[in-house]
């Protein structure tokens, strides 16, 4: 009797040790993570060990990513779209893996979890050749490097939809196994839309009960699954366009205007000028802006375009066109931006030589304050000042949230600066601030072209 027991259990524990699947060491993790599509996980619905896609040569060399095409691209996030309290698996111990615990979603993704597969992406994109913009941003040294003034204009984002997190224990090991399928998402910042959307499945194993091991390198996994589709690629190369050259490199002209040689009035100076500031709004905010050239260009501040490639503008006929961003300089804090629609109706501004600007003399700004448009407010040169690494003229005219990237104009109806920031404070007031115009289109190669016959403005 006491022999047949103990054949019986010598024949448990050998089929358990059989059926136990291998697992990694924590220096080897990565080697086990696999991957799939979500179509080929329909296919069965227990855990199982995937085969993964991913070809052993670097993916830039398999479907020849060329780095001049591509534009930077950055990652964004991954959230969790599991509802709190879902049962995603549990703990088992035992030869039998009996459960003794279930694992219930809490809705979100841990804070640091999540930044260190953030900063996998983006070594994984590395890896296989993309220009990663920001990645510098987990560098021991991040504190040193100087924020990049063009953004990407790609993000990568992921939203978990499900996961499968089982732990097991016995008397010889423990282990944990995460599979977790994903829908990857590209955002295109030209055009403000997902041109990707993608659910790949990615699975681990990590020694040890709730090691978070195995949760970050299924993730990774599933993302490589990800980069392994060639789909990938060709929507960034469509999105780009093999002819669209890069605008960062390039130089602008535009024609010198006449203002007037007779001081105006504040009626006249803005009459003139309204006409030609146009309010700017992105996803993240709104703000002033005012066309210097007859071919549509507008200036603004980078801090009102923010990230975004394109704007929307509203001209002061009511109508909206699209904005593209074609420069941005985000250490002067001035950018410029391209209507894309019918400019023939929209005057532009003339452009003041800032040698004429006088401490006293009398300015005015016009802007879009809050949700009062066109905006015109009156004040004086208070100074000239340089602060930090810019030159900055002071001015007690009135600023406002959303005036920003308006005109200051001098009383000839010649812009003289970009209204930019202000000081805030109690007891502190009439300390506004706007940028030299001829800075501002210098950081931008901008430049004026001289007009054989420059006249006095009509009025």
């Amino acid at each position: 009797m006491k022999k047949g027991l103990w054949s019986l259990l010598l024949a448990l524990l050998l089929l358990w040790s059989f059926s136990l699947p291998t697992f990694a060491s924590p220096t080897a993790v990565l080697s086990q993570a696999q991957g799939s599509t979500s179509e080929s996980l329909a296919q069965s619905n227990c855990p199982r060990q995937l085969q993964s896609p991913i070809a052993s040569e670097p993916l830039a060399a398999a479907i020849s990513i060329n780095p001049e095409v591509l534009p930077r691209i950055g990652v964004a996030r991954i959230r969790s779209g599991i509802l709190p309290g879902v049962v995603i698996g549990g703990h088992h111990e035992g030869v039998l893996k009996i459960l003794q615990q279930r694992y219930t979603a809490s809705g979100q993704l841990d804070e640091q979890l999540e930044d260190a597969a953030l900063q996998a992406i983006e070594d994984e994109l590395v890896d296989a050749g993309y220009n990663v913009g920001r990645s510098e941003q987990h560098s021991v040294f991040d504190e040193q490097l100087m924020e990049e003034s063009e953004p990407v204009r790609f993000l990568v984002g992921g939203k978990i939809t499900k996961v499968e997190l089982n732990s097991y224990s016995s008397f010889f090991n423990s282990r944990t196994a995460d599979q977790r399928t994903i829908q990857w998402e590209i955002f295109d910042r030209d055009t403000n839309k997902v041109i990707v959307r993608q659910a790949t499945t990615g699975q681990a194993e990590a020694e040890g009960i709730d090691n978070p091991a195995a949760t970050y390198e299924a993730i990774r996994a599933s993302f490589k699954t990800l980069l392994a589709q060639p789909s990938f690629t060709t929507s960034l190369q469509q999105a780009v366009g093999r002819d669209l050259a890069p605008t960062s490199a390039k130089t602008y002209q535009i024609a010198a205007l006449p203002s007037s040689q007779l001081p105006l009035s504040t009626e006249q100076i803005a009459s003139h000028t309204i006409p030609s500031v146009v309010w700017i709004r992105t996803p993240t905010g709104r703000g002033t802006g005012f066309v210097i050239d007859s071919s549509g260009l507008i200036l603004t501040n980078q801090h009102v375009v923010g990230s975004s490639f394109s704007v929307k503008v509203k001209l002061y006929d009511g109508s909206t066109q699209t904005g593209r961003v074609l420069k941005r300089n985000a250490a002067f804090d001035v950018a410029l931006v391209k209507l894309e629609g019918d400019v023939s109706h929209i005057p532009a501004l003339p452009i003041a030589d800032l040698s004429a600007v006088k401490v006293g003399e009398e300015v005015v700004a016009i802007g879009n304050p809050i949700a009062y448009s066109n905006t015109v407010t009156k004040g004086i040169v208070s100074g000239i000042r340089t602060i930090g690494s810019r030159d900055l003229i002071q001015t007690d005219v009135a600023i406002n949230p959303g005036n920003s990237g308006g005109p200051l104009l001098n009383q000839q109806g010649a812009v003289i600066g970009i209204v930019t920031e202000k000081m805030v404070s109690r007891g502190i007031e009439g300390l506004g601030f706007a940028l030299p115009i001829s800075e501002s289109l210098q950081n931008l190669d901008v430049f004026v072209k001289p007009s054989r016959s420059v006249g006095s403005m009509a009025m």
